[in-house]
């Protein structure tokens, strides 16, 4: 798996290509694939039926394409314009296959069409016109399919290619069409290995790069007179993208994000090389000038690779040639000289280029079929090989960062030593000083405690004050915004109550005792309010007004204004009871829509008004002593939950003959 893995890495770095040539396949003598053929992935190649034309009938098992020319549909020279071709392709599988699940796994740079026996089973891509077109270049979960024989099969493909009017930066793969034939429970387990095995190990070496990048990118913006911790960091942030890129395009579909990742790959691994150059230089040259003329270049070529891409990535590669051979020789010079520094980074820098030298000698070797390194060396020696040639280099560097790190804190160490003796010399002085100030400020903090003590205790009462008077929405917005605007509600209900005999009761009973009358009475009525979510507006007089509905909206507002008033009568009739002074009082509701908000500048009030309001009040003085008055719209609202008396149209002052129900209880199921 890992020596696969370092095949895809190589591949992507230098494009090696390989042309193959091919047997021709017809229905006379068709491909037979044996089952470890199949179990290995079985390639569909050869000189095949080829067709230039479009017409879905090609797709049929027993078309005949006799009068179809014979070409390698694999390369990308047999297409040459932007419309579909056909290959047709005939094989037969070995008994042991037979019923066995199978699929293609199918690599390809356009979009196509796949048809077994006539039978469309795979799209990848779409094909159709200019704009709906969609390329892919890989089915990532093939379908699955069996056969049922060992006769031969017709493999009929539709393909649309990549042409030159879907121009890319790079030359991303030779092979326009490449397709195996594979057993399916051994493809998607090899595949299932491969990806989590490539998915750890990019990630991890992407993920240790980068954060290494980060910390030094981080040290050099504290101490910016470290400038290799600079040219440290860009060094790992490269290799980190770069793995980050080798993932990409291992995972990558969609052939629109070539040109991206092409670029991104690219910048990766020119900044490699300027970092590595720059890194180098900074600890071991002695001329700016060739440091400055290898950052240029490096410059240049990425200016290059917007007018000429092929170009760039041609000349980026000896770039990297020239900066590790400026490396091993800076190196090797500073070791002759012996700086100590010199021996901890060359160290790793010489081991990661030995590494590179015995890998490449190695794959050289393996390609001749001259040594097999996993015979050699096992079949981890390749995996093991690569991954310590990634973190020889770094090792090394981060350790010498680490001496370079130690050297100066035993530096700043030894100054602190002597900071400290000097400063304590002024120490006393500065402890009176300071004693005195603190002194100071702790009567100055006891006196602004005190004082905030009582501007809150005040504040608590103001705000405590207009609560009393406000709806705590509207005293929190009078309080942030210094006003508050009238705002229309179309969904509330509106109470009003008022005692019978009001006037005739006070002459009775003296005004001191009705006064002590109305204050225990609407004080449990503001009880009963809050209990039921209501808000009181005013009392006028022997009159008390309330509403449901605002500010809050409230979906149950009928509903919750009906069992106040319930409550207000029990409350009256148990006050009867014990005192026989005691006031009866009917009810009126109405619900509607009103408007609300505060009246005046000074000594305002919330208040309502609207339409709703005056109903109500004429359903409270059409009401009955210890009676609960309600409009026909409050009678809609809570007819389902409240048991009313339908009262007949009454005529009203100013509203005419009007539907009237007394509200008497709470239904019961």
């Amino acid at each position: 798996m890992k020596k696969n893995i370092l095949f895809t890495f190589l591949l992507f770095i230098f494009a090696v290509l390989q042309n193959i040539c091919f047997a021709q396949n017809s229905f006379e003598k068709p491909t037979v694939f044996t089952a470890q053929q199949i179990r290995d992935g079985a390639s569909i190649e050869g000189e095949s039926k080829f067709y230039d034309k479009d017409n879905p009938v090609f797709a049929s098992q027993d078309f005949d394409d006799s009068a179809w020319k014979y070409i390698n549909f694999t390369s990308k020279k047999a297409y040459h314009k932007d419309r579909p071709y056909w290959i047709r392709y005939y094989f037969k599988i070995d008994s042991a296959m037979v019923n066995e699940s199978l699929c293609f796994n199918i690599s390809q740079l356009g979009a196509s069409e796949i048809y077994l026996n006539g039978k469309k089973i795979e799209s990848i891509g779409k094909i159709g016109n200019a704009k709906s077109t969609e390329f892919r270049i890989k089915n990532e979960v093939p379908a699955l399919f069996s056969l049922d024989n060992t006769g031969v099969n017709v493999l009929a493909i539709r393909f649309l290619p990549i042409t030159k009017t879907k121009k890319t930066v790079v030359n991303y793969s030779p092979i326009a069409l490449n397709i195996k034939l594979n057993a399916a429970n051994d493809f998607l387990d090899d595949k299932v290995d491969m990806m989590q095995g490539f998915n750890f190990i990019a990630m991890l070496i992407c993920g240790i790069f980068l954060a290494l990048g980060f910390v030094h990118l981080l040290l050099f913006l504290f101490y910016r007179k470290a400038v290799y911790n600079l040219y440290f960091s860009t060094y790992n942030l490269s290799i980190g993208l770069l793995s980050y890129m080798v993932l990409s395009f291992y995972e990558m579909t969609d052939p629109d994000k070539i040109n991206t990742y092409s670029f991104l790959s690219f910048l990766s691994i020119v900044v490699f090389g300027a970092s590595l150059t720059g890194f180098v230089n900074t600890l071991f040259g002695k001329s700016k000038l060739r440091l400055k003329i290898m950052l240029g270049i490096a410059g240049i070529f990425i200016i290059l690779f917007y007018f000429s891409a092929a170009l760039a990535v041609s000349f980026v590669f000896f770039y990297i040639f020239i900066a590790a051979l400026e490396s091993f020789f800076l190196i090797i010079r500073a070791m002759i000289r012996r700086e100590k520094s010199a021996f901890i980074v060359g160290g790793g820098v010489l081991t990661f280029f030995l590494f590179v030298i015995m890998l490449i000698v190695f794959q050289i070797l393996d390609s001749l079929n001259i040594v097999d390194p996993d015979q050699l060396f096992g079949d981890d020696f390749m995996g093991y090989a690569l991954g310590f040639i990634f973190i020889s280099f770094p090792i090394s560097i981060s350790a010498y960062l680490a001496w370079e790190f130690a050297s100066t804190n035993l530096r700043l160490v030894k100054q602190l030593d002597e900071v400290n003796r000097l400063s304590e010399l002024n120490l006393k002085q500065e402890q009176e000083k300071q004693q005195i100030l603190q002194d100071q400020n702790d009567l100055l903090e006891k006196q602004v405690d005190e004082r905030t003590f009582e501007l809150q205790k005040e504040k608590q009462k103001t705000e405590n004050l207009l609560l009393n008077i406000l709806p705590h929405e509207i005293a929190e917005e009078l309080k942030e915004n210094g006003s508050s605007e009238a705002k229309y509600y179309d969904e509330v209900s509106v109470l009003f109550t008022d005692f019978v005999n009001f006037t005739q009761s006070s002459e009775k009973m003296g005004a001191e005792k009705m006064l002590v009358e109305l204050n225990e009475c609407f004080t449990a009525f503001d009880l009963i309010m809050e209990k039921h979510g209501l808000e009181k507006i005013k009392t006028i007089g022997d009159a008390y007004l309330a509403v449901c509905g605002l500010p809050l909206k409230n979906e149950c507002h009928a509903y919750q204004t009906v069992l106040v008033a319930l409550d207000i009568i029990n409350f009256i009739e148990e006050r009867k009871k014990t005192n026989p002074n005691a006031l009866d009082i009917r009810i009126g509701i109405n619900s509607g829509s009103l408007i609300a908000g505060i009246v005046g500048v000074k000594k305002f009030a919330y208040d309502i008004w609207g339409d709703t309001v005056n109903t109500a009040a004429r359903m409270e003085q059409n009401s009955e002593k210890g009676k609960i008055n309600i409009s026909e719209s409050t009678y809609q609202l809570v007819k389902d939950k409240i048991v009313c008396e339908y009262r007949g149209k009454i005529h009203t002052k100013g509203k005419g003959d009007m539907d009237m129900y007394f509200a008497l209880g709470i239904k019961t199921e």
